[in-house]
């Protein structure tokens, strides 16, 4: 798999508040770059003024996903060890 950088990597922010579109992109990087065992867990909000939690999962310490999420959808993370980058999948 080949994927195209977007953007430049940002650490997650850490509250609901400070969320990220991550530049309104529909597929994000997400990487967890602590040692350790202890994973962190990253929110999707709906983006809205008032935001409702869509989804969460959990990050391993050296774990790399691609998450498929709305252009209006935000990310945040419980630590700032976890990273994201806008990315698109290229042949």
């Amino acid at each position: 798999m080949r994927l195209k950088i977007l953007g430049t990597e940002i650490a997650l922010p850490v509250t609901t508040g400070a969320a990220s579109t991550i530049g309104g992109a529909t597929e994000v990087r997400v990487f967890h770059d602590a040692g350790g065992n202890t994973p962190h867990l990253v929110s999707i909000t709906d983006g809205e003024a008032s935001p409702t939690t869509v989804a969460t999962f959990s990050i391993a310490p050296g774990e790399s996903l691609v998450i498929r999420k709305l252009t209006t959808q935000k990310m945040f993370a419980s630590n700032d060890d976890v990273r994201a980058v806008a990315v698109s999948y290229q042949g």
